[in-house]
């Protein structure tokens, strides 16, 4: 693969993750006060969705740069740790550490969300980091397009 094919693959994802926010933008839209279940695991599973989408993009990364992916147990936080590293001496990190912890976040999330019973969603407990993903996403564009900027086109 090389760097263009990785940049049209990363597109589609970005924009899926689009979509996922505008979806995300009408739920919330229809929130009451106290958002009933539907509402909550509707954005429980947007956001759920969200980091799904992001890994995807990661690992697209992870498979261009070292031909390989992390593996184990904790596969998927080894994966975000290594977008936050640097490549190499001429290739910066993917993502910074303020985005690394933000992620983090949605990682943390989507592992309760695969772990628990949809009843047990607590909207309050999520909803600053369901409010906060056009930004996530919008630093994410940000850092992706700047890293692929530094890449050369070797593979």
């Amino acid at each position: 693969m090389d760097k263009d094919n990785l940049k049209d693959q990363i597109d589609v994802e970005i924009e899926n993750l689009e979509r996922l926010l505008k979806e995300n933008k009408i739920i919330i839209e229809k929130f009451t006060a106290n958002p009933g279940f539907i509402e909550t695991r509707a954005a429980g599973s947007v956001l759920h969705d969200f980091y799904c989408g992001v890994e995807k993009i990661f690992k697209r990364i992870a498979i261009f740069i070292n031909n390989e992916l992390p593996d184990g147990e904790d596969w998927h936080m080894e994966l975000l740790l290594q977008m936050s590293r640097p490549v190499n001496k001429r290739s910066p990190e993917v993502i910074g550490s303020g985005l690394f912890e933000k992620l983090k976040e949605c990682l943390r999330f989507r592992h309760l969300f695969r772990n628990i019973y949809g009843f047990e969603l607590n909207w309050e407990r999520f909803k600053n980091l369901s409010l906060s993903l056009d930004d996530i996403l919008c630093e994410l564009k940000d850092s992706i397009y700047k890293f692929l900027g530094t890449l050369k086109n070797q593979h």
